[in-house]
């Protein structure tokens, strides 16, 4: 299935409008109409439309990265230059980082600890 095929097809299972999928993705609904219409096939805010319509990049296009095993190889191998390393910044920054990537997907807490 093409992008727009996947789009309109995800949307329309999660019960979304063109214009509540874009107002959730943070990008204007004449980007989502390209997309399904097939107009638009390279926008750099697939992320964010996956995101908020609870997938992944890859299940709206999946060409979106054609082998991510060289990608996957290249960031594992910085990792561990940095955590092998000695800099404690580096390390600190990385924690940091990660805390503030994996914010965006907990639920809020309710329990007021």
């Amino acid at each position: 299935m093409t992008l727009a095929q996947n789009t309109r097809r995800i949307r329309r299972e999660r019960g979304m409008s063109q214009a509540a999928l874009a107002e959730a993705a943070g990008v204007k609904q004449q980007l989502i109409s390209q997309i399904e219409r097939g107009v638009n096939t390279t926008t750099k805010k697939l992320p964010e439309i996956a995101r908020a319509l609870g997938c992944r990049v890859h299940d709206l296009e999946p060409n979106y990265r054609t082998d991510g095993s060289e990608d996957q190889a290249e960031l594992l191998s910085k990792f561990n230059q940095i955590l092998n390393g000695e800099n404690e910044a580096q390390l600190q920054m990385l924690d940091d980082y990660f805390d503030f990537l994996l914010s965006k997907y907990r639920q809020p807490d309710d329990s007021n600890e």
